[in-house]
């Protein structure tokens, strides 16, 4: 706020001018914060795996930047769920496929059926 604006302006200005700095130190306030939880991840990953030997758990950056807003928050669990589901999905697969080749040829579904009765009767 200019000189002029404060002695010859409207007095509310000066109400309007201590909100946005105080929005702004606010935000700058929280940007300093998220900006700790990163180097902190990166001492843990680094000094943390340093110490923690190979026998230990190993710590690992974050792949991506933190979730700030309920936006991104909500795009994440939405994301994180549907690559769940698609995991699943392809280890029940992979299962099946599993099954079915453990399965005996006289239970498949493309043998000819009937082999199993036609060699009791033989015997």
């Amino acid at each position: 706020m200019t000189y002029d604006e404060f002695w010859n302006g409207d007095v509310n200005m000066v109400r309007a001018y201590r909100k946005a700095d105080e929005m702004k130190r606010r935000r700058q306030n929280e940007t300093l914060w998220v900006q700790g939880l990163y180097v902190r991840d990166a001492l843990v990953c680094t000094v943390g795996n340093m110490f923690s030997g190979k026998s230990g758990k190993q710590h690992e950056y974050p792949k991506e930047p933190y979730a700030i807003t309920e936006t991104e928050i909500r795009e994440r669990e939405e994301r994180d769920a549907r690559l769940a589901e698609e995991r699943i999905k392809a280890e029940f697969a992979a299962f099946a496929a599993r099954m079915r080749k453990k399965m005996p040829q006289e239970a498949h579904p493309d043998s000819k059926g009937g082999e199993i009765n036609e060699r009791s009767n033989n015997d």
